[in-house]
């Protein structure tokens, strides 16, 4: 029973791994997923990530990995760039506070939090999707190193065909 349940889970991951999985594919759905990182939409930045990417027909799985930009070490920066950017736009002064205070004055500053995730969500996801294509970019590199290798490996381990066989020397003694 357990074995069944680990094939059909070994599976699923290898589906969701290779889901559009292309550097330039990946790149794009970390992009999106970590655009919806930056959104105030705490506790659902990963669901939020995937349906994102299901409408775009992007990898599920590398958006929601790219969603993870919003975890309690980065959130407050973001939440803090995004509060700051915005209320200076608006208003042409910056909010006095500090990164401690961001998450609980959330809610006074949810318009600012909200309009500023839009550029600074933007730019975070351009950054995440030009690392995440470069990653995919030189691990396919590196595969197609590894196969050219391997088939060169290979090509050199085979015995040569009658038709490859040197024809014989005229001083043999046969």
């Amino acid at each position: 029973m357990f074995g069944r349940l680990w094939a059909k889970l070994k599976r699923l991951w290898q589906l969701a791994k290779s889901e559009r999985a292309s550097p330039r594919e990946i790149g794009w759905a970390v992009a999106i997923g970590a655009f919806a990182g930056c959104t105030p939409a705490v506790g659902v930045h990963g669901p939020l990530a995937m349906g994102l990417a299901t409408l775009a027909r992007k990898n599920r799985l590398f958006a929601w990995l790219g969603s993870r930009i919003s975890n309690m070490v980065f959130l407050p920066f973001i939440a803090l760039a995004e509060v700051q950017l915005s209320h200076r736009v608006r208003t042409g002064a910056f909010v006095d506070l500090a990164r401690g205070d961001i998450l609980a004055q959330a809610p006074h500053l949810l318009l600012d939090w909200c309009l500023g995730c839009f550029p600074v969500g933007a730019v975070v996801g351009i950054i995440m999707g030009l690392g995440a294509y470069a990653f995919a970019h030189q691990r396919d590199a590196r595969r197609a190193r590894a196969a050219r290798q391997l088939e060169a490996e290979a090509a050199s381990l085979t015995p040569p065909t009658p038709a490859e066989l040197p024809p014989p020397s005229s001083g043999s003694p046969a």
